[in-house]
């Protein structure tokens, strides 16, 4: 397990906790977020031969209590909970539930909706898989940075290091990513995002063996019985994948919108390639 990276995150958010004990004489701003909906992967096993793809639909929610401080005129710090849960309706092995902490200080470059800003922001969390071997401590720490190009127009990047320790040295994955995300405010209550994401970085693929080819490259392999008969073999390995986005959202009032998401994402590591098509569709709340 990689205990460094767990440790430098336990101390951000302490740190970020620390900030908001001292700072009590700011303002505070309680916020709830909460989300449900449905989410399809034409690849869940992340395979590249047509008998091996397996597909599946999740049922996913996520649920943030967060209170914000505004520590100065520029600068704000956000501390947030959140209970993050997937049920697979094919492959039960996949269900997991995940609470965790997020810490986040962001500076804005003047005032008005085209000023830029800048957002650095850490999230701990343990997942809890129904395959126990899977379940372990998953860090993503985020530099993100964004401005409005126009009233209607907004554009945001965004740096993200990922790591999850597992109690199975086998599931530990980890890899850098950037990504960048168009917005465009369509009408006050319709937003039409696009992006593009590069990650590089390990990842899991599934396979029937033999795989010869996959042998090869791969720094493990693991039989396992996740997708149930035939057993599968899964293999870890580093991989770059480069993902294109389309979502859209629609506010139904104050509190509640609607959104629907589609992501095109490809992964290689020669000469494995394997395609995913991710489509969710939920129903979001804040308040």
């Amino acid at each position: 397990m990689r205990t460094g990276n767990m440790s430098g995150s336990a101390k951000v958010i302490g740190l970020a906790v620390l900030l908001a004990m001292v700072s009590s004489a700011a303002r505070a701003d309680w916020r709830v977020d909460a989300e449900t909906g449905a989410l399809y992967d034409s690849n869940l096993s992340n395979s590249d031969r047509a008998s091996d793809v397996k597909d599946d639909l999740a049922w996913q929610s996520n649920l943030q209590v967060g209170n914000g401080f505004q520590l100065a005129h520029d600068v704000r710090l956000n501390l947030a909970a959140d209970l993050r849960e997937q049920v697979w309706a094919r492959f039960d092995a996949f269900n997991n539930v995940a609470p965790g902490g997020t810490a986040s200080l962001r500076y804005r470059f003047g005032l008005g909706r085209l000023a830029p800003w800048v957002l650095v922001e850490d999230r701990l969390a343990y997942a809890a898989f129904k395959e126990n071997d899977r379940s372990g401590v998953d860090n993503r720490f985020r530099i993100r940075g964004g401005f409005g190009i126009n009233e209607r127009l907004s554009v945001e990047a965004t740096y993200t290091f990922d790591n999850y320790d597992a109690k199975s040295p086998f599931w530990d994955l980890s890899g850098n990513s950037g990504a960048i995300r168009l917005t465009f405010d369509a009408t006050s209550s319709l937003q039409v995002a696009l992006g593009y994401l590069y990650r590089n970085g390990e990842v899991i693929s599934y396979a029937i063996p033999p795989r010869p080819d996959l042998v090869a490259i791969a720094s493990e392999r693991e039989l396992v019985n996740s997708f149930g008969s035939p057993p599968y073999t899964a293999y870890r390995l580093r991989g770059v994948t480069n993902a294109v986005s389309a979502s859209v959202g629609y506010t139904v009032s104050k509190y509640i919108s609607l959104q629907v998401n589609y992501e095109f994402r490809e992964t290689t590591h020669d000469p494995l390639e394997y395609v995913n098509h991710l489509v969710e569709a939920k129903v979001a709340f804040a308040y």
